[in-house]
């Protein structure tokens, strides 16, 4: 059943304009560094900032989406779901 679930980000519409694209690397790096931050400071949890940094660097990069698609593609398929469920939210 979770093999034939779509990839989690799908192939972009259209390129991206690079004003666009450095704004989300930028805003992904933001993230990384308040999840850093959240881990070492345990008041909020980091994990909510890695993955919207991840979802920011998947927008910003092909690259970056199709590793974030190869990586959940090895997760068991509740995970997946999961993963879809928080998405579609």
């Amino acid at each position: 059943m979770s093999r034939d679930l779509p990839d989690l980000f799908g192939p972009a519409e259209r390129t991206r304009p690079a004003w666009l694209r450095l704004l989300c690397l930028a805003g992904a790096a933001v993230l990384f560094v308040l999840g850093l931050i959240g881990w070492l400071i345990p008041l909020v949890s980091g994990i909510p900032f890695y993955v919207l940094g991840l979802a920011l660097l998947g927008m910003g990069s092909d690259r970056a989406r199709a590793w974030i698609n190869r990586a959940e593609r090895k997760l068991p398929g509740r995970w997946r779901m999961a993963l879809r469920r928080v998405m579609r939210k």
